[in-house]
């Protein structure tokens, strides 16, 4: 239900962030910044005329050697900030181009926005808002912002829970007698990546990419301590966490093999692109996935242009950054669905990325059908999903059973890659608008509208998404013909009927009587019965005249009689009763 984006081109505002509550590790009072980084956006004319050469990353555990950015008045105040390691979030489009578009009065897209953005390591005594500010001040910079944390949006709950109720809330088996997914379908899951050697998903994977770079020695929140790789890029998106692999087993997972859990695709393809890194919390050892919305922007670009067609992010935290943003706005404009959780805090307070235009923001529910106490509200809200007790893929080929809106938005986007198997052809809106008008209802009080800012248009149902992918399909009657006069065949005869077009119909090698003939027309997946009347003035069934055989209402008997005059008008040797040749060579 969010509005349609227009260009990203301008300065954004951050949304109000949100009062969360004490289940989230990463925000003190609210504050999700990440400490002594910025995002700079060039205006287009300041990045056409840079001078220094700014790498996308130099992978590895090592930092950029770029620390300006070749605009004079910019690198001035860079060096005041005590800028380091500066890198760009995307590769920089072509001038020449953009430039000949401006001309022609086209909008610059968005991948254009990503190539001219920045990340900007600087002195972590400077805080990055007033940073951020006295960049964004300069008439260089379209957007300066604080670089901002993204969390995993998961609850964990009891891992011995062994029940996947979410399949059947949502009419996946009826679904699966329609599509069980298509290995032509892509479903990119933004997150802390997938466990690569996982029995039930490791064929079903395509490759991927770890985005992650937090730096050598980024700084966590007070309390929390990162784990693992976190520093470079690489193309070994695995997961240290365990929440981009349970996330990936609901969308797909290797099905019907009397092993483990079964996905919404059965063929879908996952793409693991990696966003979020492990970090602990050192009173309690809890496990959290977190990255930043940099990392987030690149991994967007990378999914879109890497032939995903549909992407889930089960993450978020209260801001909105422009980088974010533009990225998504890039995928939307290259046709990629686009799923997010809404948030788990319970509060009416948006979460990014699921509060941007163009995103299917997902709200969890338990299995009685209410909104689970945790999953936030608000008018961008599309649907809901199961999202409590969810037993799923996990770590070292394992499964687990976890809650959260993380859970229920992979329900979302699973059932998206039902619907493009079913119609590839789909643009993104269109199957945004299969899943949201295919809802079941969910309100709490009979008074409340549909949709509403608690579920939006309501439950998710596979079964009747895919059924209006596919639409109605007419199947036509098979008819067996009795020939009053048995005739001989000897070779291949094309056969021309008026339901059903021209049939080759392949008769027997040798020589001999055939008695009846039994025609199959064309078939098509589903019925829908078509009433037929046969009439006509000639000698053979015609539209729009009477039966000419007087078999009233009958239209087998009486194409079985006519069908019978053209074999004895063609056995003494007369012409085609139809008129235009029964049987052909």
């Amino acid at each position: 239900m969010a509005a349609t984006s227009g260009g990203s081109s301008r300065k954004r505002t951050s949304a109000p962030r949100a009062e969360l509550g004490a289940s989230a590790p990463l925000y003190i009072d609210g504050d999700d910044v990440i400490p002594g980084e910025v995002i700079v956006t060039l205006k287009a004319d300041a990045a056409d005329a840079m001078t220094a050469s700014v790498p996308i990353h130099p992978g590895g555990r090592g930092v950029s050697m770029a620390d300006s950015l070749g605009v004079s008045g910019v690198d001035a105040v860079l060096a005041r900030l005590g800028a380091y390691d500066i890198t760009r979030l995307a590769p920089p489009s072509q001038g020449i181009a953009r430039s000949v578009m401006a001309l022609d009065g086209v909008p610059e897209p968005e991948e254009s926005i990503l190539g001219r953005s920045f990340r900007v390591r600087i002195d972590t005594k400077v805080a990055p808002d007033k940073a951020a500010a006295e960049l964004d001040a300069l008439d260089e910079v379209e957007v300066a912002e604080p670089n901002r944390w993204r969390e995993a949006s998961v609850i964990p709950d009891d891992p011995q829970f062994g029940a996947q109720w979410g399949l059947t809330k949502i009419n996946a088996p009826d679904a699966w007698d329609v599509t069980k997914g298509s290995a032509s379908v892509v479903v990119a899951v933004i997150d802390s990546g997938v466990d690569l050697d996982h029995p039930e998903l490791a064929p079903l994977l395509v490759p991927g990419f770890d985005m992650v770079d937090l730096g050598p020695n980024p700084t966590p929140n007070p309390g929390w301590r990162f784990e693992g790789d976190f520093a470079g890029r690489d193309a070994i998106p695995e997961d240290e966490v365990g929440h981009g692999t349970h996330v990936a087993g609901t969308i797909a997972a290797v099905s019907n093999n009397a092993v483990g859990v079964a996905g919404i695709g059965w063929q879908t393809r996952i793409m693991p692109v990696k966003a979020l890194t492990r970090v602990v919390r050192i009173s309690d050892g809890r496990v959290s996935g977190t990255g930043s919305s940099a990392d987030v922007a690149a991994a967007i670009r990378y999914a879109a242009d890497n032939g995903a067609h549909v992407i889930n992010m089960s993450l978020g935290s209260p801001s909105a950054t422009s980088v974010e943003a533009s990225a998504v706005a890039y995928a939307v404009s290259k046709g990629v669905v686009v799923v997010a959780a809404m948030g788990n805090d319970g509060s009416s307070s948006p979460s990014f990325p699921a509060a941007y235009p163009d995103v299917i923001a997902v709200a969890a529910i338990q299995s009685n059908e209410s909104r689970a106490a945790f999953s936030q509200t608000g008018p961008h809200i599309d649907i809901s999903a199961p999202g409590v007790g969810i037993l799923s893929t996990y770590l070292a080929g394992g499964l687990a059973t976890m809650a959260g809106t993380s859970m229920a938005s992979p329900h979302v986007a699973g059932v998206a890659a039902l619907v493009k198997a079913v119609k590839p052809s789909l643009t993104a809106s269109e199957i945004g608008d299969i899943l949201r008008s295919t809802a079941k209802p969910l309100r709490d009080v009979a008074s409340d509208p549909v949709p509403n800012d608690r579920y939006g248009w309501g439950l998710l149902d596979a079964s009747a998404a895919v059924l209006k992918a596919r639409g109605p399909i007419v199947i036509k009657p098979t008819i067996t013909v009795k020939l009053r006069t048995p005739v001989v065949a000897c070779v291949p005869r094309t056969i021309t009927l008026p339901e059903c077009g021209t049939i080759k119909t392949v008769l027997p090698l040798q020589c001999k009587k055939i008695r009846s003939i039994h025609i199959a027309c064309p078939v098509t997946t589903t019925v829908t019965k078509v009433p037929t009347t046969v009439t006509g003035p000639g000698p053979g069934p015609q539209p729009g005249g009477a039966d000419p055989f007087g078999i009233e209402g009958d239209y087998e008997a009486g194409f079985a009689a006519g069908y019978a005059a053209a074999i004895e008008e063609l056995q003494s040797g007369g012409g085609d009763a139809y008129g235009e040749g029964l049987f052909d060579e």
